[in-house]
């Protein structure tokens, strides 16, 4: 790719819209860049690290979109939390050159040459990200990991800067999770290898459809020197050949992917070399959802040329992220998976999917208008029973088979209880709620540790 990236310059107005972590991120990378007037907006009255951006920029206004600053910056860049339906900013985009606007991700792509992996998806972002980041690690390069996992992208950069002020930093890599809402502002990202690894209907409270979020998903593609996608994903396949981009396709066994599992030898296969260039044998990782993570994270570390026995050593070594399909305990020969990060239903129906074991199924929580139509094909006669938690099954109820049995029981205890009661060897417990916590619970975390607790005390 190679192509020049727009200059910032230091001696405009840049305002930054958003005080969350990746608006204070901003606004103090742009103040070590030098840049001589800064300005930064909430629209909240009491927002999140107000006087750390307060003793950082030159001038402060919350409560509201400040429309005589929108009217007056040379630079807008927008946090990723922010819509960019809002009138006010639309008017101030309008106003100003494409270069001059974006968010945290189009900074940080004008300020790192060193080669960037960018990950996108709706689901297995956050897998992938750390597992690849295990790999860049056994493979000895300088990981530097964030951007919408953890520390934001600019923070990674800033701490790249002095780490290299100290000593010359050895091979960086930035291994950078991205989100759609970062993709809406970045456009000149040149990933040395960027990934989709699957789309499927989200966020659609922000966009007006699914083919909105789709092509935001997709821009990843133009900013990468190698695009990676799955050969099951027709708009990825036909977007990288109709804009003639270098491409490689992944999947779970499709011998015609680039890259696929052997799943009974528990190897990854590189169909151009015709045999095994990986095993995962060793892998804590459970499910057939999280080998397409690991085939899709050898993809990504094979096209960086790291060498094959570190990208083992990496999936052996990785430890999984809690509350995503984690074996939380094997009780009297029946195992039991913690899924609480399953807050929608395509995380759902992947972890049904990854495990051909009679299955117990706990779902429900808030269901955030989701079409519990599209999950009734996976409730199939390998689901012994569905038991439904929170406070809107309602929307659930209607979508699971006659055939399947199914009971409310309003809470997780008595859901594992009376799962505990009935489950025999060989069976597999799933909590993977397709739902957000917030009607019993703080958060997914909350909620998965009191499942780990529950089944703990069996």
């Amino acid at each position: 790719m190679n192509v020049a990236t727009p200059e910032i310059k230091r001696e405009a107005t840049h305002l930054v819209v958003g005080f969350g972590i990746t608006g204070l991120s901003m606004v103090k990378a742009l103040r070590k860049l030098g840049v001589k007037t800064l300005w930064a907006i909430d629209s909240r009255e009491t927002p999140p690290n107000h006087a750390d951006i307060e003793a950082i920029a030159d001038c402060v206004a919350v409560g509201g979109f400040d429309e005589a600053m929108l009217d007056q910056c040379d630079y807008l860049w927008i946090s990723p939390g922010v819509p960019l339906a809002t009138e006010a900013l639309q008017n101030a985009l309008a106003r100003l050159p494409k270069e001059q606007t974006g968010g945290d991700i189009e900074i940080f792509a004008r300020l790192v040459d060193d080669p960037i992996i960018g990950i996108t998806g709706t689901n297995g972002k956050s897998t992938v990200t750390t597992m690849v980041g295990n790999i860049v690690k056994e493979a000895g390069r300088s990981l530097y990991m964030g951007g919408n996992l953890g520390e934001p992208a600019l923070n990674l950069w800033m701490q790249y800067e002095e780490d290299q002020s100290v000593a010359n930093v050895e091979k960086p890599v930035f291994v950078l999770e991205l989100s759609s809402f970062q993709l809406e502002t970045t456009y000149s990202l040149q990933a040395s290898v960027g990934i989709i690894l699957n789309i499927a209907p989200d966020h659609l409270d922000r966009y007006p459809n699914f083919k909105a979020y789709q092509d935001t998903k997709l821009t990843l593609l133009d900013q990468s020197e190698i695009s990676i996608v799955p050969s099951d994903c027709p708009a990825a396949v036909e977007y990288c050949e109709k804009a003639g981009l270098a491409h490689q396709t992944f999947s779970l066994e499709d011998s015609q992917s680039d890259y696929y599992a052997d799943i009974a030898r528990k190897v990854i296969i590189k169909r151009t070399q015709e045999m095994p260039i990986v095993g995962y044998g060793q892998s804590r990782l459970g499910g057939f959802h999280n080998i397409l993570n690991m085939v899709s994270s050898v993809a990504i570390c094979d096209a960086l040329n790291l060498a094959h026995t570190a990208i083992e050593r990496g999936l052996e070594t990785y430890e999984p992220l809690p509350h995503r399909c984690v074996l939380a305990r094997e009780k009297d020969g029946v195992r039991y998976y913690n899924d609480s990060k399953a807050t929608n239903i395509p995380s759902t129906e992947a972890a049904i999917s990854g495990f051909a074991e009679p299955k117990w199924l706990i779902l429900g929580g808030v269901t955030k208008g989701q079409d519990f139509s599209t999950l009734t094909p996976e409730l199939d006669d390998s689901i012994k029973k569905v038991y439904l938690i929170g406070t809107e099954i309602s929307a659930i109820i209607p979508h699971i088979p006659k055939e399947i049995p199914h009971e409310y029981v309003e809470t997780l205890a008595r859901a594992v209880g009376k799962i505990d009661q009935e489950a025999i060897s060989g069976d597999v417990v799933l909590f993977s709620p397709a739902c957000a916590s917030f009607d019993q619970f703080k958060g997914f975390e909350a909620r998965g540790d009191h499942f780990i607790e529950l089944v703990n005390a069996l």
